[in-house]
């Protein structure tokens, strides 16, 4: 087709200019430069008409509606039935006055000047204007209508601007054409790099494209000659059965379908010439630059192996000052020591990673929960517990039910605890991987080998000493660098291309509307999940358990308890706030954001440029910004899952660029600039994560090691008192290895392995802990059956219940991504004719995590109080019947004790 557009440039010429008046009525009036080669080619132009389809999609949108300031009536609306921008890019969103008159686009003179629609660089399409209208075969004599050839285009190519195009192998097999347009105004390639490894709002089994609609689509743009719609023979792109495609960035099919749906860096490759959106921004600092935060790690991690191996010698060899730390522990030192259980890697880290991926609340539920599940420990459990005179939890299901429940507990307990360790070991290595830029699974084998070393010499008595430094320097450092934060740097995104009515954070909707975060789905049922599964689930707890035995009575117990919970839960609430500085700064809409390319959304509202305001030169802008439903790629953002740490540690003077509009970020109007971190308090919160992750991971092992050996291996009957400790000691390493390994299954995902821990004790042990403290002459069947029950109900409901790993359940954008759109006639489809929400094959979300949760213990009540009430004779024998009280001095001598 390159030798029919050249031998016919003059006709081209001559036909064009006969449409001159069309056009200029099409284009209203909308100037460009143009390109050399411009008359060769014809491509969209807003206001034809045929986008207006695009706002009466938008009509349907539950809360993005978008309207004219002036008339109230749909955005663009005009008598001549065109989709026309306002010239002064005022706009109405969902009843509130916007002006987005002030954006721009500053690498305009780059754009193929056919097509400024978006901003965008690179188009290569087909003429969506019906052949009624514009009959491109017959005005232009190329056989099928004009698509527009870059063949011509090479490194001599000379833009508007006077820059020359990139050209290069690589650019040829991501587009099709050998040369294209980098962006001048910020630096960057026509080719992107990638920064980001993984996908998180998509999983494999999301990302196949399988439905229906697919299918017509995999048919249709696989077609050959007569078998494809007329005008579309050529130069068809066949939609893939899968997204990203993981084909080195290009949007052509990978014929593997399991490596199809990988994720990898290159998936942002071509989101500057498919998108219009910026290449991502490099982070700025070295590992050289982090050192001096690392060496503080390193060496603050000694001290606490220092005083870890000085409790040793303080130990004397006693169990009861290594399991309970002597049992006199007053009322301040239980608030700081239970308070820093309770504020561990995942209520600080985890917390912070989750609102900076999705909302305020995802990350708040953490320590809500937890701060939730301290109180009712003081409540309803610390002082009944602490005058039990226990060493562990189990030994309580062994006072009330029998050994059976004994070891049931202990199981549980002990594959709880096991996740528990492992999700502060994410917390404390990815800190540790980060500074010292190593590999993050070195970074988790370092962290484990310490803490393992400081907590099994010193048991609880090594905990406690190092919870009280732990707790000046980490809470002391969240509250001040917390501070400095929310008021020295930007805590949400401004009005953007991404964000059309800003990113302020959301707190109502959030907790009462599954579509609170329009058109961000919302995962609202499994956020209170969370909160319940982390208020319930901790009062089985071991760490708070033992802290409670420790304790010199019940009051102190009960008062320790629930002055923690309020402190750890109030610190670790605020310190989620932060968690709006990071997605402000490295979100959707800031210079270091990457998107999967290859991936369409319906329901995504960005604001989008159309052309120059030549009607009005006096504003001397050239976008015309207008709010659009849907894109046609770069749908799914990719989040950095160093985003946080990137935020405390980027203090030189370019880090952290910002800007704001039109005052909507909470700074002037206008506002351009750098907002780095101040560097020391950076280190000093850093140093808070890493305290709360070694807290509770060292409480976390003491507490396995006590159970393991005291309530499992004592009962092959070659444990005694005289050897009990070096086997507590010893089984330490055991479970230490086992969580380390868990721990490099998700080496990014703080957050997760919280949750995990405590759905197990939450569906099987809480309602029997109820029960024996609250219900005078329990059965010991029915506390037996009712952990039972839960547990084995709780595993099968982890494989029968439809789960994609998104957690989203309820809400209308609870939706999928689908395969970018490239293919000409899906495109004309999907964007000229307004039908984007009917060609990008978007499927409804159903991820049932939680109601598992909540069914389980469910089932565990039933089944007690079934059990309980029904004349059920007991079993009786070794298994079920109560144990009374062991002297833990004594060499397996047993007195009983009257539990009050």
């Amino acid at each position: 087709s390159a030798a029919v557009l050249g031998s016919s440039a003059a006709t081209i010429e001559d036909k064009t200019r006969g449409l001159g008046q069309q056009w200029a009525k099409l284009y209203r009036g909308i100037a460009a430069t143009p390109w050399s080669d411009h008359h060769t080619r014809h491509k969209f132009r807003p206001g034809d008409g045929t986008a207006q389809k695009i706002q009466e999609y938008m009509a349907k949108r539950r809360l993005m509606d978008v309207t004219d300031p002036d008339t109230d009536k749909p955005y663009g609306s005009d008598p001549s039935g065109t989709y026309t921008p306002r010239m002064d890019g005022k706009a109405k969103m969902n009843g509130e006055l916007m002006d987005y008159g002030v954006f721009d686009c500053p690498w305009e003179k780059s754009l193929d000047p056919d097509y400024p629609a978006m901003c965008l660089p690179y188009q290569q399409i087909l003429s969506p204007f019906p052949d009624a209208v514009l009959p491109t075969a017959e005005v232009f004599k190329v056989p099928g209508g004009l698509v527009g050839d870059f063949a011509t285009r090479d490194a001599s190519f000379v833009m508007p601007d006077g820059s020359t195009m990139e050209c290069s192998d690589e650019i040829e097999r991501l587009t099709g054409a050998r040369c294209a347009a980098g962006n001048a105004a910020l630096g960057h390639g026509a080719i992107c790099e990638g920064f980001v490894e993984g996908c998180t709002f998509s999983k494999p089994g999301t990302r196949k494209c399988d439905s229906d609609k697919c299918k017509a689509w995999h048919k249709k743009t696989r077609c050959t000659g007569s078998e494809c719609t007329s005008g579309y023979e050529e130069a068809r792109v066949p939609y893939p059965e899968t997204y990203p495609g993981n084909n080195g960035g290009a949007f052509t099919p990978q014929r593997d379908a399991h490596e199809a749906s990988k994720c990898s860096k290159s998936d942002s490759a071509l989101q500057w010439l498919k998108c219009g959106i910026p290449c991502a921004v490099d982070f700025p600092m070295e590992v050289g630059d982090l050192l001096w935060q690392g060496v503080t790690v390193i060496i603050f991690m000694g001290i606490s192996l220092v005083i870890g191996v000085f409790t040793y010698f303080k130990v004397k060899g006693d169990s009861s000052n290594y399991f309970v730390s002597g049992r006199n522990l007053p009322t301040w030192i239980l608030v700081a020591t239970l308070g820093m259980q309770c504020l561990d890697a995942s209520a600080s880290l985890g917390n912070l990673d989750l609102a900076y991926k999705n909302q305020f609340w995802d990350g708040a539920a953490l320590p809500l929960g937890l701060a939730l599940s301290l109180i009712m420990m003081g409540v309803f459990f610390a002082k009944p517990m602490n005058d039990m005179n226990l060493l562990t939890l189990p030994d309580a299901f062994a006072r009330f039910y029998g050994e059976g429940a004994e070891v049931a507990c202990s199981l549980v307990t002990l594959v709880s605890f096991t996740f528990l360790l492992a999700g502060n070991l994410v917390g404390c290595g990815k800190i540790v991987s980060f500074l010292f830029g190593m590999d993050q699974y070195i970074g988790i084998m370092i962290s484990t080998a310490v803490i393992w070393a400081y907590a099994s010499s010193g048991g609880l008595m090594s905990v406690t000493y190092t919870d009280l430094v732990h707790g000046v320097i980490g809470w002391s450092g969240f509250i001040i660098a917390t501070a400095w934060i929310q008021n020295n740097m930007p805590n949400h995104a401004a009005v953007s291309a991404s964000f059309p009515v800003g990113d302020q954070t959301v707190y109502a909707e959030g907790v009462a509307d599954a579509d609170g975060y329009d058109p961000v789905p919302n995962a609202i049922f499994f956020n209170w999940v969370t909160v319940i599964v982390l208020a319930f689930g901790n009062c089985m707890a071991l760490d708070f358990h033992a802290r409670c035995y420790s304790a010199m009575n019940g009051i102190a117990a009960r008062r320790g308890c629930i002055l923690a919970g309020i402190l750890a839960g109030s610190i670790g609430i605020m310190n989620t706030f932060n968690a709006s500085t990071t997605r402000a700064l490295y979100g959707p809409s800031s210079p270091h954001a990457e998107f999967v390319a290859n991936s369409c959304s319906a329901t995504i509202t960005v604001i989008g440029c159309f052309g120059g305001a030549a009607a009005d030169p006096s504003l001397n802008k050239t976008c015309n910004a207008v709010p659009l439903p849907g894109v046609p790629t770069c749908g799914e953002w990719k989040p950095d899952p160093y985003a946080n740490l990137k935020m405390l540690t980027c203090s030189k003077p370019e880090c952290h660029f910002f800007a704001d509009f039109d005052g909507s970020g909470g700074y002037a109007a206008g506002t351009e600039d750098y907002f780095p971190m101040n560097a020391f308090l950076g280190g000093w919160y850093l140093l808070g994560i890493v305290a709360a992750s070694m807290s509770t991971a060292a409480g976390a092992i003491v507490a396995m090691g006590t159970v393991f050996s005291h309530n499992l291996l004592r009962k092959t009957g070659k444990i005694s008192e005289t050897n009990l400790l070096p086997f507590a000691r010893a089984s330490t390493l055991l479970f230490s290895i086992i969580a380390g390994l868990i721990a490099m299954t998700r080496p990014n995902e703080t957050g997760y392995f919280l949750i995990v821990a405590f759905d197990c004790v939450f569906a099987s042990g809480v309602v029997p802990l109820f029960a024996l403290v609250y219900w005078k002459g329990i059965k010991p069947e029915a506390g037996f059956l009712s952990l039972v029950t839960g547990a084995v109900v709780r595993i099968v409901l982890e494989f029968v219940l439809p789960k994609d790993g998104l957690l989203l359940w309820a809400g209308s954008f609870a939706l999928s991504f689908g395969p970018g759109i490239e293919d000409p006639e899906m495109f004309d489809e999907a964007i000229m004719f307004g039908k984007l929400a009917e060609v990008c094959p978007q499927e409804a979300l159903l991820d049932m995590t939680g109601l598992d949760s909540l069914v389980s213990p469910a089932v565990s009540l039933v089944v007690l109080v079934l059990v309980q009430l029904l004349p059920i004779k007991g079993w009786g024998g070794k298994w079920f019947t109560p144990v009374p009280q062991v002297d833990a001095h004594a060499d397996e001598k047993r007195e009983v004790v009257i539990v009050p």
